[in-house]
């Protein structure tokens, strides 16, 4: 494998990685799942933490596995999901630069502090593996062409899970050292990124759309 080789392989790797870390945004997670696990024991909450990231894990690496064929029995083709798919992107992007996102709404919130178990929801979904995290894995492995960039994404995937228990692990501490304010800030600066893989996203369906017409 060439140099020119390489840097492409660790452009999609790096990518992969990026992207998916900024639609997870897990220190925007941070006020959020402190307010749910508030009652929990310090044994509960490690089970939960635990849980709630092998959870998300098997889902996004099961999405990023199947690829567009669950959308190709309903005739989606690879264009339409990547223009649907960065239009989704972009707006979780904009409400980020805003500060205005919510991962859960209100009542979901109120239903998950009656449930002994929130592993699965809502940490797992939506706030870890949601709607944008699963079209951000299959947009990356529509446009993998290789078993190789398969792996890379495997290890993107990965290391934003490891990154995401890192950062729920060290929440109480992250909240007193940055405060609201200084979680918003990253927060929006990880939303100007993702705005702008969005738009490229878009792009790539568009340029793919007018190649197809063109034929």
């Amino acid at each position: 494998m060439d140099w020119a080789a390489i840097q492409s392989e660790w452009a999609y790797f790096v990518g992969a990685f990026v992207t998916l870390l900024f639609i997870i945004d897990p220190f925007a997670l941070v006020p959020v799942y402190l307010t749910l696990t508030e009652r929990f024991s310090t044994p509960d909450l490690a089970v939960i933490r635990r849980k709630a990231i092998l959870i998300a894990f098997a889902m996004l690496v099961l999405f990023s596995l199947a690829g567009m064929r669950v959308f190709a029995l309903f005739g989606i083709t690879l264009p339409a999901f990547q223009i649907a798919g960065g239009l989704l992107l972009l707006t979780i992007g904009i409400s980020q630069v805003n500060a205005n996102r919510r991962k859960v709404n209100s009542d979901e919130e109120g239903e998950s502090h009656d449930k002994d178990d929130i592993s699965v929801f809502p940490l797992a979904t939506p706030l870890l593996a949601g709607p944008g995290a699963i079209s951000t894995v299959i947009l990356y492995a529509t446009e993998a062409g290789s078993h190789l960039r398969i792996v890379e994404l495997l290890a993107a995937i990965t290391g934003c899970m490891a990154v995401s228990y890192a950062v729920l692990l060290a929440s109480p501490g992250l909240l007193r050292f940055l405060g609201k304010t200084g979680l918003n800030l990253l927060s929006r600066i990880m939303g100007l990124v993702l705005t702008a893989v969005a738009v490229q996203f878009i792009l790539n369906g568009v340029t793919e759309a007018y190649r197809a017409l063109g034929r």
